[in-house]
């Protein structure tokens, strides 16, 4: 992984307070699947982030 990736993989682990092996998991996929479908990559990181993020809002917040 880019050191991109794995910076905004810690930044949305301490901001939705969530493992980041959790965190590194759904953004592996998601980024994958970007990455397969994306004529341009500038901008991949930054849409990972925010599905990511979306996932996690979904799935609720992290047990205390």
């Amino acid at each position: 992984m880019a050191s991109e990736d794995l910076y905004a993989i810690d930044q949305l682990a301490q901001k939705t307070r969530h493992p980041a092996e959790k965190v590194k998991r759904i953004y592996a996929g998601v980024i994958s699947s970007l990455r397969s479908e994306a004529r341009i990559q500038s901008f991949l990181t930054l849409l990972a982030s925010k599905k990511v993020r979306d996932i996690l809002r979904k799935v609720g917040k992290p047990p205390a």
